[in-house]
């Protein structure tokens, strides 16, 4: 059984949490494999076998942003959202 990742952190814009975010999980080659949406508290989280992963952060009115993670542990990944 492999070991597994996971991913999780809390969105947010000005220092307060966002709902409704969506956070997509690409694979190393490219594609997509997983999109979650953040609660309340603008937490998500991915639950993956470890190795190099992006995820997409989308949210209206908000300028999209990607990170990269390359983990063999628990990963925390929180991001800011800046308006466009």
């Amino acid at each position: 059984m492999s070991e597994v990742l996971c991913i999780h952190g809390v969105v947010t814009r000005g220092g307060s949490p966002v709902e409704g975010v969506y956070a997509d999980l690409i694979a190393p080659d490219g594609l997509f494999v997983a999109e979650r949406r953040t609660g309340p508290d603008g937490r998500y989280e991915f639950h993956t076998t470890p190795g190099a992963w992006e995820i997409a952060f989308r949210a209206a009115g908000a300028d999209p942003v990607r990170r990269s993670v390359d983990s063999t542990g628990e990963v925390e990944l929180d991001v800011e959202l800046a308006a466009r």
